[in-house]
């Protein structure tokens, strides 16, 4: 991957940002945006359904963390172990919240399907309000890959290496941002 860089066009007032993947770091990519997606989407379905809330329009979902540790990093709960808290606060923040949070997961994902494009070219270009959303992607991909202790050592550092490229790409997009 190149380094992302800013491009100030002349008659616009936003800048872009653009790259280059490799053929497989394009691929990587796309198989994590669609791999995260389709974990919360499952997740959102899996919802209990509440008859009242529907009444009201008010959408809901799990009073309870995933069991899955890689949804349980991308949806934490609402407190920290040895916060003061009431009975229930976490699920009930849970359950009023978590729908909105998977919901500006999924565009952020798709911030980055758009950027890659439907025939899966390597040059990638970005608005720059696209950015922000670019760089929650990466961060959101680097947390579902990371601390799997399945498949192995060789299989541990594959996931390593991967996210420190994840990490590289987020950095290599801030400091452009920054620029």
């Amino acid at each position: 991957m190149q380094e992302w860089r800013r491009k100030k066009g002349l008659m616009r007032a936003s800048a872009k940002f653009s790259t280059r993947f490799e053929p497989m770091e394009r691929e990587v990519i796309g198989d994590l945006t669609a791999t995260v997606s389709e974990a919360l989407i499952a997740r959102a379905q899996s919802a209990p359904k509440d008859e009242f809330a529907e009444m009201l329009g008010v959408a809901t979902g799990h009073t309870e963390a995933p069991q899955d540790p890689k949804l349980a990093r991308l949806l934490p709960d609402f407190e920290r172990e040895g916060d003061e808290e009431f009975d229930g606060d976490n699920g009930l923040l849970r359950s009023l919240h978590e729908n909105d949070i998977i919901r500006a997961k999924l565009e952020n994902l798709q911030v980055v399907n758009a950027a890659l494009g439907p025939t899966g070219g390597v040059e990638v270009t970005i608005e720059e309000a696209d950015a922000p959303r670019f760089v929650a992607a990466l961060n959101d991909m680097r947390l579902y890959v990371s601390e799997d202790d399945r498949g192995g050592e060789a299989a541990q550092q594959d996931r390593e290496m991967l996210m420190e490229w994840l990490a590289y790409c987020q950095d290599s997009l801030l400091q452009a941002m920054m620029d």
